[in-house]
């Protein structure tokens, strides 16, 4: 192995290193994989619930709302996106237009969204695993323009 090959490989592991220490000193998860790992770092209740946000979006001509998915091909964002400014979108529901007009241009041949609804599922857990119908709540609504 030539001394550049040892070096180019030495340098790379020791800039992984770097970035992993950062990301754990400012508990941040900006550098994934590389970025904080509390998330693996403490044991999970159990007996606690489990909480997914969800998007949907009425139709026309539709009774019910249709949970999309929540991903760029579908509204043009990822869940985790959504979920690291939770409070911010509740609190400015005008932000779900932005999801919708993703969804139309994404989407051309579907019908436009009515209404977008930011939801969560709550799902209870006993020793681990889930029982009973997970609780659907509204988080947010809007009325789409």
């Amino acid at each position: 192995m030539t001394t550049w090959s040892i070096v180019w490989r030495l340098g790379a592991t020791v800039m992984a290193l770097v970035i992993l220490t950062c990301g754990q000193f400012l508990n941040t998860n900006d550098f994934f994989p590389l970025g904080s790992l509390t998330q693996y770092a403490t044991a999970k209740d159990l007996n606690g619930t489990v909480n997914a946000t969800c998007i949907e979006a009425q139709f026309p001509g539709e009774d019910e709302p249709r949970r999309l998915g929540f991903n760029t091909d579908t509204v043009g964002i990822e869940r985790g996106d959504i979920e690291s400014q939770l409070d911010r979108v509740i609190a400015n529901p005008e932000l779900l237009q932005t999801m919708a007009d993703s969804f139309e241009r994404l989407h051309p041949d579907e019908p436009k969204p009515e209404q977008m609804i930011l939801c969560r599922t709550v799902t209870q857990l006993e020793n681990g695993r889930s029982v009973g119908e997970p609780e659907h709540k509204i988080l947010a609504t809007w009325e789409v323009k």
